[in-house]
């Protein structure tokens, strides 16, 4: 019998890897979920045999996402905290304000669309597995966003993880999570050029991991692990390969034959040439708890999957790389 995986996201990076991983196993069929079919995404996943209907996950009207769900045996959500951050902070910034309220407003908008998500999939009696792309929490977790001080895209992401867990009692026992580690182009990753001179430019303390993913090809791989052979409750921190960061460095430097300079820098000096909290807060969490090296409680490694997907390690992945152009792409955010 073929079953259902219904795609929410399937347009971005992390549903696009999944859709497209499922689109390749012949016993499933995908609905890829998006707010724009017309897309030319959203046509390419057409063109490649999902089945594209429209749906959004900020309408409190839950039906047409409950007749996007209709059927699934599998759900796939990730939900975007920066299309609502970036132009709310630019805004608060170009007014001469901190930018610290854009993260509020983010999480008010990213926690509302994983609640409907929830609500919604929680009435869908074939639905097997929910999996949901979230990021572990730096206070411990709590649905009250008033114990959130700097970081609030974590607590947004992990809210939807508590919420299933205490709030939904349908779901909680279908749900799985991942979270994916940082892109493989996370800027922390690539380094400044200065007419000739490479240097990265580093908050992360030199011994800290920082694991790697490639989003595109990545998640969906391992969101096949946790829908066909983890069971549910699984949570998983995914990732291709795990390096520091004076590894990264070293690594380009194999790769492009190039020498860089690793010099490190405060979280508290970014702030003050422009940075916010919202992002760097994270780096402070990082540097003391090398999170990802020594796991999180609850959490398993990729190692821990019983068929882990075979991924290219940083260093090959580093040598597919138009380094100038990630550079360049890099200097411009």
């Amino acid at each position: 019998m073929t079953k259902l995986i219904v795609v929410v996201g399937a347009t971005g990076k992390q549903g696009g890897s999944v859709a497209t991983t499922f689109l390749g196993l012949p016993e499933w069929h995908v609905r890829a979920v998006t707010r724009k079919p017309d897309s030319p995404a959203a046509q390419a996943l057409a063109k490649a045999g999902a089945e594209v209907v429209q749906a959004d996950l900020a309408d409190e009207d839950l039906g047409p996402l409950k007749a996007a769900f209709e059927g699934a045996h599998a759900i796939f959500v990730n939900t975007d905290f920066w299309e609502v951050y970036r132009p709310a902070a630019t805004a608060l910034v170009a007014a001469g304000k901190d930018a610290a309220p854009a993260g509020r407003q983010a999480f008010d908008h990213e926690t509302a669309c994983r609640k409907h998500a929830a609500d919604a999939a929680a009435t869908i009696p074939t639905l097997e597995r929910f999996v949901l792309s979230s990021l572990t929490s730096l206070v411990g977790g709590s649905l009250d966003p008033s114990k959130f001080t700097r970081s609030f895209h974590p607590e947004s992401k992990n809210w939807g993880v508590e919420y299933i867990e205490t709030q939904v009692p349908a779901l909680a026992p279908k749900l799985s999570v991942i979270v994916p580690a940082a892109y493989n182009t996370n800027r922390l990753m690539v380094p400044r050029k200065v007419g000739d001179a490479y240097t990265f430019f580093s908050p992360i303390h030199p011994h800290i991991h920082i694991p790697t993913i490639n989003p595109d090809t990545g998640v969906g791989p391992f969101v096949r692990c946790l829908v066909e052979d983890e069971p549910a409750g699984t949570k998983l921190l995914a990732y291709d390969s795990n390096q520091t960061i004076s590894e990264a460095v070293d690594i380009f430097k194999r790769v492009t034959g190039h020498e860089a300079a690793f010099v490190p820098v405060t979280t508290q000096q970014l702030v003050a040439a422009g940075g916010t909290w919202e992002v760097l807060g994270v780096v402070d969490y990082l540097n003391e708890h090398d999170a990802y090296e020594r796991g999180e409680p609850g959490y398993i490694k990729p190692v821990g999957l019983k068929n882990a997907p075979l991924r290219p390690s940083f260093e090959d992945w580093a040598k597919t790389v138009d380094w100038e152009a990630a550079i360049a792409a890099n200097a411009a955010r």
